[in-house]
């Protein structure tokens, strides 16, 4: 039966998103609540030929099963070697073994729990059933193995005319608990005939999810006025959005047109800008200029746009990528170690700096962060009015790191009522309800969710018929950070990179790559069949 599911399975799509979800959840004795408070990793040492992973480790295979290294193993040439215990696609099998060939293995993470007398945290994984899980997690790592695996934050979902419909990314480019984050994204949904909002919450990538908190909030609004978060996430209430007089971006292109409309037709970087990036010159720009508004001292700057795969790049491929199998100590401890200036190095590079002209030069008033390149996002921006007869803004970022579908100011923006609702039920992917997994969701403490590759769960808020007048927006919350896996590729390269180069350097090598590839990387993209068919 599980042979005949998993046929079925790649028979429908050749892409991870669309596969049953699954737990590949604890490994051990079928625990379901674990004590942590961070993962952490211990050097690893090497040689010509392998490396000690002296850090408790889990290598996912091919097949779906696990094979848990609680005191590590050595990475010797084309085999893992050490005391493992696999456990079998529904865990209740296990079986010792020395060897594994490294052919077999799709992914590697680390896993150790630390306490240290620090605070902890109580991780729930989802009741998901054994029944399910080995066709779906066996379907999911042979195709992450065999294809492109794009994305790495959770995606949301809602049931339309019963097609599950991409709502929102949550907190992307979150590695690790020390960037944890919360991110805000505006929901296209209304509730259904019995007053409720039902979403669908996938982990579709390459990693470990963990999810502090899920929000819903409801902003009430008048008819003409549309709700968007700010970039603090802030809910705001925005009317009488007029175009811009004047889009230019650093190539001189005229871009009023292209960003007129929210179309799905979208800004992309020039090639010669993105051919003429260096060391001094990594970032692209886009210069706007529209009459400002006749009383008030701000305008709201209304974005709809999402990232390019640059970032992504950037994060999997060169920061871990290039470090091959030494990616697991440096995720587990030189990244936790210099998380505070890679923090700040992110702020100032990373994401899109918005600067206003106040007379003499730019001057930076806001920052969009990441927001993940699956889900467009909405947004509002607060700009200051500083001259009374037009607003100079400039957009600046690393070269194609975005792609924008529409920019408009907003003549009047004001702060709505909000209500905020809790989601009353979780359910897993077989339809059970998870008191357990929705109290580690309801609030922002030290509880978390847990999700594996290719695990789903449904939430669902009672909130009532849905508003005639005024209008009715639903924004959604989710907070959180993620843990990457380490593919087979990754394990097997640059095993001994040495002395790191700085974060600017990798920035400048991801572009350089992206230049080569990124029509090719663009179109695999493009032609991922849509999840939920």
């Amino acid at each position: 039966m599980v042979r005949l599911a998993l046929v079925l399975l790649l028979g429908r799509s050749r892409v991870l998103r669309v596969f049953l979800a699954a737990a590949l959840g604890p490994l051990v004795a079928g625990a379901c609540i674990w004590v942590f408070r961070s993962v952490r990793v211990e050097p690893i040492g090497s040689s010509a030929d392998s490396l000690a992973i002296q850090t408790p480790v889990k290598a996912h295979l091919r097949d779906g099963s696990t094979v848990l290294y609680r005191a590590g193993v050595l990475l010797a040439r084309d085999t893992l070697r050490g005391r493992g215990v696999r456990y079998g696609l529904t865990l209740r099998d296990s079986t010792a073994l020395s060897v594994v060939p490294l052919d077999s293995v799709v992914a590697m993470e680390s896993f150790r729990r630390a306490t240290n007398g620090a605070p902890t945290a109580i991780v729930s994984t989802l009741a998901t059933g054994a029944a399910l899980l080995g066709a779906a997690v066996a379907a999911f790592l042979i195709v992450c193995s065999s294809s492109d695996c794009f994305g790495n934050c959770p995606t949301v979902y809602a049931d339309s005319a019963g097609t599950w419909a991409l709502q929102a990314e949550g907190f992307s480019y979150t590695l690790g608990p020390a960037f944890e984050t919360r991110d805000v994204d505006r929901l296209g949904i209304r509730p259904d005939r019995d007053g409720k909002i039902r979403l669908e919450v996938r982990n579709e990538a390459l990693e470990t999810e963990y999810f502090n908190q899920l929000e819903l909030f409801e902003v009430r609004h008048a008819a003409d006025e549309t709700a968007l978060p700010d970039r603090d996430g802030a809910p705001l209430a925005v009317r009488e959005l007029v175009p811009a007089t004047t889009i230019v971006d650093a190539a001189g292109r005229d871009l009023r047109r292209l960003l007129a409309l929210p179309d799905g037709v979208a800004f992309r970087t020039d090639v010669r800008t993105l051919a003429g990036v260096s060391s001094e010159r990594l970032d692209d720009a886009i210069y706007l200029v529209a009459p400002a508004p006749p009383r008030g001292d701000s305008v709201a700057l209304v974005l709809r746009l999402k990232n390019s795969l640059l970032a992504t790049l950037l994060y999997s491929e060169v920061m871990l990528g290039d470090r091959g199998a030494r990616s697991l100590d440096w995720i587990g401890r030189e990244l936790d170690g210099r998380a505070a200036a890679l923090a700040r190095w992110q702020g100032q590079r990373m994401g899109m700096r918005i600067a206003v002209w106040d007379g003499r030069r730019y001057r930076q008033t806001a920052h969009i962060q990441d927001v993940g390149p699956h889900a467009w996002k909405d947004v509002a921006v607060l700009i200051p009015v500083v001259h009374r007869d037009s607003v100079r803004v400039r957009l600046s970022f690393p070269a194609d790191n975005w792609r924008i579908d529409r920019i408009a100011f907003a003549r009047r923006a004001r702060r709505p009522l909000v209500r905020t609702l809790y989601f009353g039920r979780l359910l897993d992917a077989g339809g059970r309800e998870d008191p357990s997994a929705l109290a580690s969701v309801r609030l922002s403490d030290q509880r978390y969710l847990r999700t594996s590759p290719g695990e789903r769960f449904t939430v669902v808020a009672e909130v009532g018929a849905a508003a005639a007048d005024p209008a009715q927006t639903f924004l959604i919350a989710t907070q959180g950070y993620y843990e990457p896996w380490i593919g087979r590729a990754g394990l097997s390269v640059a095993r001994d990179t040495g002395a790191r180069e700085s974060a600017d350097a990798e920035l400048l090598k991801a572009l350089r790559k992206w230049g080569t590839i990124r029509e090719a990387r663009e179109r695999a993209f493009a032609t991922q069949p849509s999840p939920g068919k």
